[in-house]
């Protein structure tokens, strides 16, 4: 979250800023915490500070993303909302 001071921009953040290892150490803790296996999670992401959890999930999918990103992602959605993702599982 970014700071206001006088009702203005500080042009400094409140919370630590969340890269790459951060998202990905997030999955870990997810999976740790629900008893799933990394090889069960389904992660989506666009940029390249997506890629490393991108590399430990069971899945990955690119939306909407960067080129770094469509080149390693396992599915790729160019159009359309995230709703997209269901049509990947049957009924």
């Amino acid at each position: 979250m970014l700071n206001i001071e006088n009702n203005q921009l500080a042009g400094t953040v409140q919370e630590d800023i969340i890269d790459a290892h951060a998202k990905a150490e997030f999955v870990r803790e997810l999976c740790n915490e629900y008893s799933i296996e990394l090889n069960q999670v389904i992660v989506v992401g666009d940029g390249a500070n997506d890629l490393e959890m991108m590399k430990i999930a069971g899945l990955s999918v690119a939306y909407h993303a960067k080129p770094s990103v469509l080149a390693q992602a396992n599915i790729v959605i160019s159009f359309g909302g995230l709703d997209k993702i269901i049509d990947l599982f049957d009924e």
